[in-house]
């Protein structure tokens, strides 16, 4: 089965969504459209919110274990670097392992595509790029209220 180009945004976003619920997080995502610098944000009080940009990476064929992951956007047949405060980790949906695997932005805001092998690499699933605030606490500035 093959999807579009941004319906496979929304599913690996949903994944990402579920698994961030699943771990505690409470997360929030755009209500309408594909233009967002980031595609969620994940709240574990008390910690600040953390924005999430998330990409769905290619699996790179012939090349065992390889992902080709899109660290920009694009702006028509142009590709644009994201830029610092669009957002503070990237997640990278590997579909065939089901798995994400996360980066902080200082260590790809150079870049406009990542080469990544979990062979050569850091493993997937490494969630713990968002440990208890480990992005500076902001709990006496915002207060999350949980759904009723």
């Amino acid at each position: 089965m093959s999807f579009s180009h941004c319906n496979t945004g929304d599913l690996s976003e949903s994944i990402f969504a579920t698994e961030g619920i699943r771990r505690g997080y409470t997360v929030y995502t755009p209500s309408v459209g594909h233009s967002h610098p980031a595609d969620a944000i994940i709240v574990k009080p008390p910690c600040r919110p953390i924005s999430v940009q998330l990409k769905t990476a290619t699996v790179v064929k012939n090349r065992n274990q390889s992902y080709s992951v899109m660290a920009c956007r694009g702006k028509g047949s142009q590709k644009v670097s994201y830029q610092l405060g669009d957002f503070d980790i990237l997640a990278a949906w590997l579909p065939d392992i089901q798995q994400f695997v996360f980066w902080h932005f200082e260590e790809i805001s150079t870049r406009k595509k990542i080469n990544y092998s979990p062979l050569r690499h850091r493993a997937p699933g490494n969630w713990e790029v968002f440990a208890p605030c480990d992005i500076s606490p902001l709990a006496d500035i915002i207060t999350v209220q949980p759904c009723s």
